[in-house]
């Protein structure tokens, strides 16, 4: 009878003993016997391609069995080894350490929805095909760099959708390889690991000349490195009494962490105005709200039309509002002056100046100082991320 195991789009293609309905395994209650069987084929003292191999999937399957022991992958037996084969420990869980070092791993590997529990080792492994990390949870092994001088050879390296991302640092690719490092999550106390995997993706992608995903590793790596501009603050440091506001800015007065401040302000600045670099359409959008923000306060202000007919200056027509007249005003006559203003807005952000429009008074010529101020540097700006993008 066939084992009853499955998970998702994944069953078991081994068969039971007739007794119980799953296969050694999958099987939750064990007999002394078969835990036995088990460790003797993970300490290789029992051949494992008959217990392990999937003939007609062509894979060594380790999918869904629940290691309650440490594993060294090195000591598992499988003489005949086919090369073409795939490895997959997708739904496993991992309760002990399990060390996959200086193997070497012929065929594609998966790990999706693998848990480790404990310590989990890939030091110096050769894939010399695709690698994928997929939903995987990683809940010990934050200290040491999980793939330290391992080598990936194949075409493809996904680790995606963790949730508890690991150190990178070491890892060495072929020129050849693609890096794919996608939703993978980071917490506070390891934001240097994050920013150094994201560097090391970024790094990749520019030998494979993939500029496009390279782009977004770089946003990523700034993103985290903005984060580590304040350093963190300890549990100790704060006062269960007080408020997480008053805390903070007690803790920030004491440390001196006001010297901070500044790059933190300038680190945000960059990332939601320009993207670091690698968001053209944020400049664009923080233009169209300076513009229309500095409509407004021209109309406080004051404007002065000068109306044109034939070539010469016939008449003069003078907005000034106050909020009350914004309120009590036909909601058609004020947009009709709004677009007026914001026209002149849009003049003097990108220092035309046509002359048509002025201000009334030192209000209105202080504000545009201002905006045309800003404009040139907004300008600046989007040219030089936009020549960035193209330039790759």
């Amino acid at each position: 009878m066939k084992c009853k195991w499955e998970l998702g789009d994944c069953t078991c293609y081994r068969h039971t003993d007739g007794v119980s309905e799953y296969c050694l395994f999958h099987r939750k209650f064990k007999s002394e016997k078969e835990k036995k069987t088990i460790t003797n084929i993970l300490n290789g003292d029992i051949e494992a391609s008959e217990y392990l191999w999937n003939k007609k999937e062509n894979i060594y399957d380790f999918r869904g069995i629940i290691f309650e022991q440490d594993i060294n992958i090195s000591n598992i037996k499988i003489n005949n080894l086919n090369k073409k084969a795939s490895f997959d420990f997708s739904y496993s869980v991992f309760n002990k350490n399990v060390y996959f070092d200086d193997y070497k791993f012929y065929s594609d590997v998966l790990f999706i929805n693998t848990r480790f529990n404990q310590n989990v080792s890939f030091e110096n492994c050769v894939f010399i095909r695709n690698c994928t990390f997929d939903k995987s949870e990683f809940l010990s092994s934050k200290s040491k760099s999980v793939f330290y001088m391992s080598k990936f050879l194949g075409q493809e390296f996904i680790f995606k959708n963790i949730s508890n991302g690991v150190k990178l640092d070491g890892i060495r690719f072929s020129s050849n390889t693609k890096f794919i490092l996608k939703n993978v999550d980071y917490d506070k106390k390891r934001y240097i690991d994050a920013r150094n995997a994201y560097r090391i993706a970024k790094n990749q992608s520019n030998i494979i000349g993939d500029y496009e995903e390279s782009g977004k590793y770089y946003y990523k790596e700034r993103m985290y490195n903005g984060k580590m501009i304040f350093p963190l603050i300890n549990d100790e440091d704060k006062n269960e009494f007080e408020s997480k506001a008053t805390s903070f800015f007690k803790v920030l007065k004491q440390k001196k962490y006001h010297k901070y401040i500044v790059p933190k302000i300038m680190d945000l600045v960059s990332k939601y105005i320009v993207g670091y670099g690698e968001k053209p359409q944020n400049v664009l959008f923080f233009s169209f709200i300076l513009i229309s923000i500095f409509a407004y306060l021209y109309m406080i202000a004051g404007l002065r039309f000068n109306i044109n007919v034939d070539c010469a200056i016939n008449y003069h027509r003078t907005i000034k509002y106050s909020f009350l007249d914004m309120l009590s005003l036909d909601f058609k006559e004020f947009m009709s002056d709004y677009f007026q203003a914001w026209y002149f807005s849009i003049v003097t952000f990108t220092t035309v100046g046509y002359g048509e429009i002025i201000p009334i008074n030192h209000h209105g010529q202080i504000l545009a100082s201002i905006e045309m101020f800003l404009g040139v540097t907004v300008i600046a700006t989007w040219t030089s991320t936009v020549v960035r993008k193209m330039s790759r």
